[in-house]
């Protein structure tokens, strides 16, 4: 699953790009504002369909040009590609032909993001560690996207319902069952994945933080003893004054804590970079179990952690033998952190 050639036309400052990365670690380097970080940008929206810089189109799309375009082959023998318009519009194929939805990309271009925002999230809203642990679902669970979509669709359904002037409660009822019945299976494959993924991350916490007792509980969003369709129609009085459903599987979360205390309360905020570090690394070992070798992003690692935290992240980086696209400013911020592997260097210079 490793990426072989990328190609870029039209995004942010890089106007026609052509490369072949290697299969091992890849490191761009150059001033800031030469567009490193916009090659990796390149790649997420190959392997997963989204920036994670921005959420909006016309920043990701050059001026005066009508979209951006991101081709890719992989190590497999597959060619992705993805166009973002000005508008907003996605156009994604996958060898040759039109894929139904951005799902086809992340099957066949699975990768993992070390960036300042996702190294800062143990310490906000559950929604990062819930996509980062559905993510992990996504790839060993065939049957588990097709839930996910009709838990969203029965969701947003409610949520429109709860904001309406007039609420019909025959039709709140109807989507609420329906995201009931969608619900305890989402539920059921995640927490079975969290159990097969429980020995790799407490192998991870206890490699980065030694001297750190951490315990970790996967939370489902509800008390799942009870019905969540009778909890729906309980809260229905709460959620229409708040316009939002406030319970079921999209408040899940995975809780981790220091001798009884949230971790955000207790740990610096270079421990806290360090358990995210070990959630997403032993989530690849663990997917890396089923035959996947993800592709790892990590834009300027050496700005994030310390030199001993640096040193410890990048050396296990390079005994998982994975593609790993990185930048910096200076190559010399991590030399001989790899264990020997080599790195071919790509200078950004415009």
């Amino acid at each position: 699953m490793t990426l072989v050639r990328l190609e870029i036309s039209c995004l942010r400052n890089l106007r026609q790009v052509s490369l072949e990365p290697g299969p091992a670690i890849n490191l761009f380097h150059g001033l800031n504002g030469s567009g490193k970080t916009s090659l990796l940008e390149a790649v997420h929206l190959l392997g997963l369909g989204r920036s994670f810089r921005t959420l909006k189109a016309r920043r990701l799309v050059q001026d005066e040009e009508p979209a951006a375009t991101i081709f890719g082959r992989t190590g497999s023998g597959h060619s992705l590609g993805i166009q973002k318009t000005v508008s907003g519009e996605s156009t994604v194929r996958v060898n040759g032909a039109q894929a139904p939805s951005l799902a086809a990309l992340a099957l066949h271009l699975p990768l993992q993001l070390f960036d300042p925002l996702s190294l800062n999230s143990m310490d906000g809203p559950s929604q990062p560690r819930r996509q980062l642990l559905d993510w992990g679902v996504f790839h060993v669970e065939p049957s588990f996207h097709g839930y996910w979509s009709r838990a969203q669709r029965a969701l947003q359904q409610r949520n429109s319902l709860l904001k309406s002037a007039k609420i019909s409660p025959m039709e709140l009822q109807v989507w609420e069952q329906e995201f009931a019945e969608a619900a305890l299976p989402l539920h059921h494959a995640r927490a079975a994945f969290v159990e097969s993924w429980l020995p790799w991350l407490s192998g991870a916490l206890s490699r980065l933080l030694p001297d750190v007792p951490l315990d970790v509980d996967y939370q489902p969003g509800w008390n799942t003893e009870e019905s969540l369709a009778d909890l729906l129609a309980q809260s229905r009085g709460r959620d229409m004054e708040r316009g939002f459903t406030q319970t079921g599987p999209h408040r899940a979360d995975l809780k981790i804590r220091t001798q009884g205390v949230a971790v955000d309360e207790r740990l610096s905020r270079g421990q806290l970079k360090l358990v995210v570090c070990a959630l997403k690394l032993s989530m690849v070992q663990r997917l890396m179990q089923d035959g996947m070798r993800p592709l790892l992003l990590l834009d300027d690692l050496a700005s994030e952690l310390d030199a001993q935290s640096r040193q410890k992240v990048c050396q296990w980086i390079g005994e998982l033998q994975v593609q790993t696209l990185m930048t910096c400013i200076e190559p010399s911020q991590l030399d001989g952190l790899w264990g020997g592997i080599p790195l071919r260097l790509f200078h950004v210079e415009h």
